[in-house]
């Protein structure tokens, strides 16, 4: 924290006020959250109190480690707390359901929302349930957010934060080389040469560039990670697409490390495969299409499965229908989060 506090001290003003602005927030939230603990009421109106005030506190908490991520390093790179299961959920419970409840109309005449179950708000959980209701036949989905799990999950993932970037700023300044192994390792994927050591060494530079640990939940390591994935996927069918993944990854990686470096250049603009652009030409015909592919990044969103399917049955094309078919299928989430990351992004 020391060392935090220190190079807040050397950021320009607004940066600087932002950067104190939240570590006193944060240190505000850990009071809050203590004196939730403490609370002993059982009568309705005080646990309706202290719930909607923890999941104010724990809104307000997250938002605060992405600003002081943002004021130290001007990027969000030291966070990601979407890869917490439990935190995630929680952010669905505030965009989907309370804040900005989703409704989403079909083209069938289908609808589907969310809804918090009152009966079911205790001190220890929560339930909601996401309805989809088509002519007479009703489908519902239950979550339970658990708080103690949301409690825990915050604090770990504050703790790496805080981790993440002392060790960030403790760091041997030094000429960044990631960037070039990068393009080399883009040049060679556009040749079709996919090689699985080529990453253990990029991993190993990043990491000492970065000063980073292996329990750090920093992007880079989370990147480097899909990408792994990426390099030991075959398809038959759709491997042409799966190495334009790779190639897509690689240069999110570099986008980032020339971020880092604080250096400027022009992107490779990657050619789409058959089946994008195939996508890309339906999306461009049916409104209703584009609202689909939204959340298909996200497989544990509220409406996910749903919009995929209405997806499935929208789309004449039998190849389309295939591959969303085989999407459908992947249970892996971050190979499913790259493949419906690759959708969302047609909307772009």
């Amino acid at each position: 924290m020391e060392k935090i506090t220190k190079a807040i001290e050397n950021l320009q003003f607004d940066a600087k006020i932002r950067a104190e602005s939240s570590l006193s927030i944060l240190e505000h939230v850990d009071d809050m959250l203590l004196e939730f603990k403490r609370r002993e009421s059982t009568d309705q109106a005080s646990i309706l109190l202290d719930i909607f005030g923890l999941m104010q506190s724990l809104f307000v908490g997250i938002d605060a480690l992405y600003q002081l991520s943002f004021s130290v390093t001007k990027y969000k790179y030291h966070i990601n707390i979407n890869q917490n299961k439990n935190l995630r959920m929680l952010k669905y419970l505030r965009n989907d359901v309370v804040g900005h409840p989703t409704n989403r109309n079909y083209d069938d005449g289908s609808y589907g929302f969310s809804v918090i179950l009152e009966s079911e708000i205790k001190r220890d959980s929560l339930a909601y349930v996401t309805y989809i209701i088509k002519d007479k036949e009703i489908t519902k989905d239950k979550e339970i957010i658990d708080f103690s799990k949301v409690l825990k999950a915050y604090t770990e993932e504050k703790v790496k934060l805080l981790n993440d970037l002392t060790a960030y700023l403790s760091r041997n300044e030094q000429k960044l080389s990631s960037y070039a192994y990068l393009v080399t390792l883009f040049e060679k994927g556009v040749k079709g040469e996919f090689l699985e050591n080529d990453l253990d060494s990029l991993e190993r530079l990043i990491m000492r560039e970065q000063n980073l640990s292996k329990d750090s939940n920093n992007r880079f390591i989370w990147r480097l990670e899909l990408l792994k994935k990426l390099y030991a996927w075959h398809d038959e069918k759709y491997q042409a697409y799966i190495n334009y993944l790779k190639l897509k990854e690689i240069l999110q990686l570099y986008k980032m490390t020339l971020d880092i470096a604080g250096k400027k250049a022009k992107m490779p603009k990657l050619k789409l495969p058959l089946i994008l652009l195939e996508m890309n030409a339906m999306l461009l015909t049916n409104y209703s299409a584009q609202e689909l592919i939204r959340h298909l990044n996200e497989s544990s969103h509220p409406m996910f499965k749903y919009d995929l399917n209405h997806l499935i049955e929208l789309v004449n094309q039998e190849d389309l229908k295939e591959f969303l078919n085989w999407f459908k299928e992947i249970s892996d989430s971050n190979l499913s989060y790259i493949v419906g990351k690759s959708l969302k992004d047609l909307n772009n």
